[in-house]
């Protein structure tokens, strides 16, 4: 077992959230008085259900688990095995803590089920830190830069002008929706629409007016869909609506429906601010359902 935190100066403090595993309360306590000496905050598992729980439960926030091997229900090569399913607990750092005699299996046990360090009992419990401390700095690269490249991927995804997504994102929903309706067996609709006269608005009231007019038929497109639908700029004056679960007549009515949202929301342009305009459009639809194979309307 590890000595007591010695009461010299420390070094500087880490903020962290650790889960510790272990069925001996004596270690558990030892090593949560290590932790927290340096700005851990931890909780406890004594079996390995237990930990496989709270991971469920706080997986989000946790930046490192401290498990011990022999354990009951559970023991940590178990738990290992069980975070290796679940998406985020792969990506959760793992420190094991053993006392077992074939301590070189273990290693390579622990390391083939993804545990990235390991300690033998009785453990430093200056290492059992600084490992511990070098797991946490990882885990918040590793989320700094998922949540980099999410914002990255969004980006890429979106239509500066409109901030509805972009024809390249199309190309790629329109996969995942096919392959959702073929596997459901459920309808999938398109509607092209086309903005009438956009090319006279340019020339008439200039590009930024005609700016204006393509962001707010986003805004309409975008506030009058549903949660499962999704509106994209094809190209110039050109939207397309993604119809998820939608039959041709019933993407009929929706189009309907947004001509009454256009007509409800006319727009002044230039130096006319008394005079609103309605935006009006052109659409067609495209809608796969069962019985007619793909069928345009």
């Amino acid at each position: 077992m590890g000595t007591s935190p010695p009461l010299q100066t420390a070094p500087v403090p880490i903020r962290g959230f650790a889960l510790v595993a272990d069925d001996d309360a004596g270690v558990r306590n030892l090593v949560v008085a290590w932790l927290r000496k340096f700005d851990v905050e931890c909780i406890c598992a004594s079996d390995g259900e237990q930990a496989l729980a709270l991971v469920r439960e706080h997986g989000a926030r946790l930046d490192c688990i401290v498990l011990d091997v022999m354990m009951p229900k559970l023991d940590g090569f178990q738990v290992l095995e069980e975070l290796g399913r679940d998406p985020a607990g792969q990506l959760l750092p793992v420190l094991l803590l053993t006392a077992h005699a074939k301590e070189e299996d273990d290693v390579v046990r622990a390391a083939e089920f993804g545990a990235i360090e390991h300690l033998t009992k009785p453990f430093s419990g200056k290492v059992l830190v600084a490992k511990v401390r070098g797991a946490i700095t990882r885990r918040r690269r590793e989320r700094d830069l998922r949540a980099a490249l999410a914002v990255a991927e969004a980006s890429a995804s979106i239509d500066p002008l409109t901030r509805v997504f972009n024809r390249q994102h199309l190309d790629r929903r329109l996969r995942e929706e096919a392959a959702h309706a073929t596997r459901h067996n459920r309808p999938l609709s398109i509607v092209m629409l086309d903005l009438d006269h956009f090319k006279q608005v340019n020339d008439t009231y200039g590009h930024v007016e005609g700016d204006r007019v393509l962001r707010h038929a986003a805004s309409v497109l975008g506030g009058s869909l549903r949660q499962d639908d999704a509106a994209f700029r094809f190209g110039g004056e050109e939207f397309v609506l993604l119809l998820r679960d939608c039959t041709a007549s019933a993407a009929a009515l929706v189009a309907y429906r947004l001509r009454l949202a256009f007509h409800a929301s006319p727009l002044a342009l230039g130096d006319a601010p008394n005079e609103p305009r309605t935006i009006t459009f052109s659409a067609g639809i495209a809608s796969a359902e069962e019985g007619n194979g793909f069928n345009t309307v």
